[in-house]
């Protein structure tokens, strides 16, 4: 990983707890869940409650579904860690030939009509948010996908759009296919946050990314909450900020894999240390998130609000 700190954790406990489920589990533990672990009342909590509600609450998507949306998203991305670790889970439960064939060619894939048109919608939304249209939501309405399935579709995507981007810029480790079969085993089990449950109730998702985006954007932090807030948005397409971190935002809301060790570098010798870098990476993934959840609520209730879906209901 880019930032040593979060590879080791922040203090003695999580040094040791990660030492330690890495021997028990026996397996080098994900840095997925090291970066969760890691300062984690400022980004990881609230965004593990959101995950876990998300992709493991109630929903008219199974989980299998919700975790192929994940992995759609992250191939969308092409971010490779994200593209192993949801695809064995989703392949889990929806077996592996299916998987592989959708991460190929989703449109080869034997999937439910709703299921492939919610896909369509999500890959614009990944790709190129600013193009959606209420037209692309009606399609997806069209096919009998109920406005609250599609908001949960997008609330799937858009958390791991950002996940996917934390992962690319930090720079997680891969797994070998077999420690990524492992971890989605557990996963099904314990979902993404420890002791909330694993069935939930259906979540108020606007709730939770309100809840997300106040405490990363607004919170405090060893950063400027202002210097967060215009790397959230500059990775979101707004204003350039001042340099090293204009190219580092841009290039995490644009393309995170094409982050580069210096990139980051950069950041961390100007904000001081990695706990800040920490900090404004994980801002810039969700400003990259927060501006395709805001599209995907907007061409919804656009949608919604149409005299064509009246006639739908």
């Amino acid at each position: 990983m880019r930032l040593h700190e979060v590879e080791r954790g922040d203090g003695p406990f999580w040094r040791l707890l990660i030492r330690l489920i890495s021997v028990m589990s026996g397996m080098r533990l994900p840095d997925a869940a090291r970066a969760v672990f890691y300062h984690k009342a400022f980004f990881g909590d609230p965004m593990s409650l959101w995950t876990h509600a998300a992709m493991r609450g109630e929903s008219v998507w199974t989980v299998g579904e919700r975790e192929l949306m994940a992995a759609m998203t992250a191939k969308w991305n092409a971010c490779s860690f994200c593209i192993g670790a949801h695809g064995a889970i989703a392949a889990q439960v929806l077996g592996k030939p299916l998987i592989k064939t959708a991460l190929d060619d989703v449109e080869q894939a034997q999937l439910p009509t709703k299921l492939q048109s919610t896909l369509s919608f999500l890959e614009i939304l990944t790709r190129r948010p600013d193009n959606l249209t209420a037209e692309d939501a009606q399609a997806v309405l069209r096919e009998g996908v109920t406005p609250k399935a599609l908001e949960d579709a997008i609330a799937a995507s858009v958390l791991f759009n950002i996940t996917a981007r934390c992962a690319d810029a930090l720079g997680y480790e891969m797994l070998e296919e077999g420690d990524f079969d492992r971890a989605a085993k557990r996963l099904l089990v314990q979902g993404y946050a420890f002791g909330k449950g694993k069935n939930p109730a259906h979540p108020d998702h606007r709730v939770l990314a309100e809840a997300v985006r106040q405490r990363t954007l607004e919170g405090p932090g060893v950063t400027n909450a202002e210097l967060r807030q215009a790397m959230a948005a500059r990775a979101g397409g707004e204003q350039p900020v001042q340099a090293p971190y204009d190219d580092l935002a841009r290039q995490i809301g644009e393309a995170a894999y094409k982050v580069t060790d210096e990139q980051v570098a950069k950041v961390v010798e100007q904000a001081g240390s990695e706990r800040a870098a920490y900090e404004l990476i994980v801002a810039s993934a969700l400003g990259a998130g927060l501006h395709r959840w805001q599209r995907g609520l907007k061409v919804l209730g656009e949608a919604i609000q149409s005299p064509l879906f009246s006639g739908m209901a």
